[in-house]
């Protein structure tokens, strides 16, 4: 999944790619505000640079989807507690789950079932243990959880964020970990959401 975004949501994008630290797990404010405002401001027309959208909805998940990545929760979720779909669903959950909501957002997640993108989140996540510093017993649990599993466990995930968020000592790798995998949720996300807007 890698869509060949507008100039406009490519160059948001690009911006978002470029946070180091990652986005935390449970953000305390905005990434970069003025973004935000940037986001908020843009007409779907605009944002997808009069491009025919097919499903406006879909349209309204991107916008949802980088605010969400820019840390900007509740304009993220004036927008995708309106859209009444799976996906609507999996950014309203994720929103939740960073809020931090753990209970409410597996609400969310059971609404948004089995998502299309679940498969290739797994494998992504794995690629991260394989890649990365990822010796500790911590790191087994991951791995053998995920990698007994045919689809991604969006409600396991919320429990990890929520160990990992509540335990102070968790090891840092342990969040890097969680937040690399919370990116590639939120890109895979934002490709669908895309593809979606315009091939519906």
């Amino acid at each position: 999944m890698n869509a060949e975004y507008s100039s406009t949501i490519a160059g948001i994008v690009k911006k978002l790619e470029t946070r180091d630290p990652l986005p935390p797990l449970a953000p305390n404010e905005e990434w970069d505000s003025e973004l935000t405002h940037r986001i908020e401001g843009l007409s779907l027309e605009t944002l997808f640079n009069g491009q025919s959208i097919k499903d406006s909805t879909m349209g309204d998940a991107v916008q949802s989807g980088l605010l969400l990545w820019n840390d900007a929760l509740d304009a993220s979720h004036t927008i995708s507690q309106s859209i009444e779909s799976s996906t609507g669903s999996y950014w309203h959950g994720i929103m939740r789950r960073r809020e931090p909501d753990y209970s409410n957002a597996k609400y969310w997640f059971r609404r948004v079932g089995v998502h299309p993108t679940f498969p290739v989140l797994r494998e992504r996540a794995l690629a991260l243990l394989q890649s990365g510093s990822t010796e500790s017993d911590s790191f087994a649990d991951y791995a053998e959880v995920i990698g007994k599993i045919e689809e991604w466990d969006a409600f396991q995930f919320v429990d990890w964020c929520q160990a990992a968020d509540e335990d102070r000592s968790t090891p840092e790798a342990v969040k890097s970990f969680l937040q690399a995998v919370q990116v590639e949720e939120m890109k895979l996300l934002l490709d669908y959401s895309y593809q979606q807007a315009l091939t519906q």
